[in-house]
């Protein structure tokens, strides 16, 4: 895929001298059409169809900052919980995450934790890159699996359950284990977004452009801004 890029004019910095192509890494490309189509796809707690509305929820939210659901929202407790995740607008704290998780039940709230993440994602490298988004795939009637979760246990670094045993790895790598099928689509994700979940531990690990150390500073700008619990 070719990714158009505009420099600033060398002149005055004020005015742009052409449109210049730079190529999109293919598993990046792929990665992100993959996760697109995830997002209207039937998952464990929710329906194909509320899952797109949900990320479609939260696309809205992400760039108008507005975290309130519109008065026809189906699914209100969810989508708008959707669109304070997106938006960050109000204050995402412990004690409201207690009021929706009495709503929808932890294991909704951890699947829709990574639907806004992946839909974050997605639409963001696109604005990033002057794009506009995609539309989402269309939903079909399938319903969620509701498949049981494994072995869960209450973690002292995250809010949510986790798949035991807890608090054996970093909390952000455990935080979405209580629903597998979310968790391996956010870090099938990362795995060419970021890092490889296998390198981790590798200090020097790069793929040849950005050095670790340079991946992890900006990394830890992001989070900071983002004010990332972790």
């Amino acid at each position: 895929m070719i990714v158009p890029s505009v420099l600033p004019d060398a002149a005055d910095g004020s005015g742009y001298r052409g449109l210049v192509t730079a190529p999109l890494r293919p598993d990046l490309a792929e990665a992100h059409s993959r996760a697109r189509d995830s997002l209207s796809l039937a998952g464990t707690w929710f329906s194909a169809r509320e899952r797109r509305a949900l990320a479609t929820a939260a696309i809205s939210a992400m760039w108008s900052g507005n975290a309130e659901p519109d008065a026809s929202d189906a699914l209100e407790t969810s989508v708008g919980a959707a669109r304070r995740l997106a938006s960050g607008t109000p204050h995402v704290d412990r004690t409201w995450y207690e009021s929706i998780r009495d709503e929808i039940g932890a294991l909704a709230f951890v699947e829709l934790v990574g639907l806004v993440a992946v839909a974050s994602a997605v639409s963001s490298l696109r604005r990033t890159l002057g794009w506009p988004d995609q539309p989402l795939s269309a939903a079909n009637d399938d319903e969620p699996s509701r498949v049981a979760p494994p072995e869960l246990a209450e973690a002292k670094w995250n809010w949510v359950p986790v798949a035991a045993p807890a608090d054996r790895t970093a909390a952000v790598v455990q935080a979405l284990t209580a629903v597998p099928a979310t968790f391996d689509q956010l870090w099938s994700l990362a795995d060419v977004q970021y890092i490889p979940d296998a390198e981790m531990v590798d200090p020097r690990w790069t793929r040849g452009t950005l050095t670790r150390v340079e991946m992890e500073l900006i990394a830890t700008r992001v989070s900071f801004s983002r004010e990332c619990h972790y």
